[in-house]
């Protein structure tokens, strides 16, 4: 009686009672290398992704500056029109404060842009600290985009 109040018994077969210690070994180490390859993925990914931020936002600079210069004239106010288009706070900071944004007059010559550059910056005590990305407009009204990826290599192409 005391048997069928317990329930059945059940078997169980030998080694196969659990996890061996090698089989968690082998897992931990698994892991442990997918984490060793993923992680700094990761974090280039997650660098991308800010001077992307970064660079939309000097982008978008260039382009309202661009358009005032060709309907009126703006110098010497082309950070206070381009912040009032493009979100930008007293003295070209982003709503968030992470960016603080910097323009150098740009110009329109004939047919011809010069000028620049327009430089967002990252600010201190924000996950973009350090990162830079910049517009800027050669003599011959080349456009180039520069990034600052904290790598001692000051501005590079991005």
């Amino acid at each position: 009686m005391l048997r069928m109040m317990r329930g059945p018994r059940k078997k169980v077969l030998r080694g196969e009672e659990g996890f061996t210690l090698v089989e968690l070994l082998i897992v931990v180490l698994i892991v442990g290398i997918l984490a060793a390859v993923a992680v700094p993925l990761y974090l280039g990914y997650a660098r991308d992704a800010r001077l992307a931020e970064a660079k939309a936002l000097v982008g978008g600079v260039l382009t309202s500056v661009q358009g005032c210069l060709q309907t009126t004239t703006c110098n010497p106010s082309q950070l206070a029109y381009a912040s009032s288009r493009n979100g930008l706070g007293s003295g070209g900071l982003t709503g968030d404060g992470r960016w603080a944004v910097t323009v150098t007059d740009i110009t329109l010559n004939g047919n011809q842009w010069g000028g620049g550059p327009i430089v967002a910056t990252g600010q201190a005590a924000t996950n973009v600290a350090g990162l830079v990305a910049q517009i800027a407009i050669s003599a011959g009204g080349v456009v180039t985009t520069q990034c600052n990826f904290n790598d001692g290599n000051g501005l590079v192409g991005c």
